[in-house]
């Protein structure tokens, strides 16, 4: 080991798994420094991005057992394979965990708005959010009725701060007061551990997702008007470095829609616009969706149909798809199809085929989760779970010893 140069042995690990990297930190005090090293950490997530889906996981989210995240190994999608069950850290007895969100290796958690904190399920490092004091008016002067409530949010990484931002955005609606929006965005830091008040969103935000996070910034699919149906949709973003919302421009020929949802696929920022076709004055079929993407982010131009996908005469007809990620290959694109099955969407032969997952989860979400070794930036508890991983890993340091 002495003979091979520092840098050659820094690329080799940079290139493999992080269960690996995670024992190997048991192998001495410099290798410990050297994969605990930001430099290390970043160029091994830039190794993980370059060679899509080599560590990679599926997080599965059921939606009716108590004990309800699952994960499943990308890798070993073309067998048949049983989801495996989580041991995170807010796992309880009174209700199912929600997942918020997901980038570079880590993952938005929550039980509640008290108890919710980002998770790296690959090092099993947690970190507890502090509460977020917001407070909204409950009512606009002179609203008169209910009106409409929500809570929205989502997860993503500030490239430009080297920083993960938890966004939380909630939002009254009373039609006939003036304003008739009221709003407030509150975005958390996880490097200065603090919620910071930012621009209040003039949008009513209309799907239940998250926020798909692309070029540094979390978007929904919104509206002016709630109340109107006729009110157009509107794609916007909220930029976490300025903490400012901004509307995207949609694809040239992109049309009319009804419906309309996001997603991100290969960290490019995707547009999924159903077709509809009327059967009669109160039903409407999903005839097809158009998967719309932006290659080059915030660039009008480049906005390009990737697919579309028809229903198939003899097979279920499905009223929702969402791309999940690539193949190994890149010749094949994950779908999860209302939100009960998966199936593969073949690029070259643009034709579907169901994917080999069993484990009996009726229906649930999908959250694609990459293997990292990405830090918390402190927050009381990460160091006692780093101490823990050490431990654990302890009885394997001899035969890392005989590998090397």
């Amino acid at each position: 080991m002495s003979d091979i140069p520092p840098e050659v042995i820094s690329e080799i690990l940079s290139r493999l798994p992080v269960k690996s990297l995670l024992r190997f930190r048991c192998v001495s005090k410099s290798m410990k420094t050297l994969i605990d090293s930001p430099k290390f950490i970043e160029a091994h997530l830039k190794n993980q991005e370059l060679k899509p889906n080599s560590d990679l996981k599926l997080i599965l989210k059921a939606h009716i057992v108590a004990d309800n995240l699952f994960s499943l190994d990308f890798t070993s999608m073309a067998s048949t394979q049983m989801p495996r069950e989580l041991a995170h850290p807010l796992k309880h007895l009174y209700g199912p965990t929600q997942v918020l969100g997901s980038c570079r290796g880590l993952v938005l958690i929550s039980n509640n708005m008290n108890d919710n904190g980002v998770w790296n399920p690959s090092t099993k490092v947690f970190r507890k959010l502090p509460f977020c004091q917001f407070n909204p008016p409950r009512k606009p002067p002179g609203g008169r009725g209910p009106g409409l409530a929500q809570i929205r949010g989502g997860f993503g990484f500030d490239c430009l701060a080297n920083d993960y931002k938890v966004v939380t955005i909630a939002q009254l609606y009373h039609p006939d007061a003036e304003p008739s929006l009221v709003s407030e965005t509150m975005v958390f830091s996880l490097k200065l551990g603090v919620w910071k008040k930012v621009q209040d969103c003039p949008y009513w935000l209309l799907k239940e997702d998250n926020g798909a996070c692309a070029g540094g910034a979390l978007h929904w699919i919104v509206t002016k008007e709630p109340a109107a149906w006729w009110s157009p949709l509107i794609l916007v973003g909220l930029k976490l470095g300025n903490g400012s919302f901004q509307e995207v421009a949609y694809p040239e020929n992109l049309g009319n829609s009804l419906q309309m949802n996001l997603a991100v696929l290969g960290e490019c920022l995707c547009l999924l616009k159903g077709h509809l076709t009327c059967t009669n004055a109160k039903n409407h079929v999903l005839d097809r969706i158009d998967v719309w993407m932006m290659k080059v982010y915030g660039v009008k131009e480049s906005w390009v149909k990737l697919f579309s996908v028809e229903q198939l005469e003899g097979r279920q007809h499905f009223r929702y798809l969402r791309p999940i990620t690539y193949s190994v290959t890149g010749k094949e694109v994950l779908l999860e199809m209302d939100n009960r099955k998966f199936l593969w969407y073949s690029l070259e032969r643009k034709s579907l085929k169901h994917a080999k997952i069993s484990g009996g989860l009726d229906t649930f979400e999908s959250i694609v989760c990459l293997g990292s070794l990405a830090p918390l930036y402190g927050g009381g508890n990460e160091k006692d779970r780093m101490k823990g991983i050490e431990q654990r890993d302890d009885s394997v340091t001899v035969e890392i010893k005989m590998e090397l």
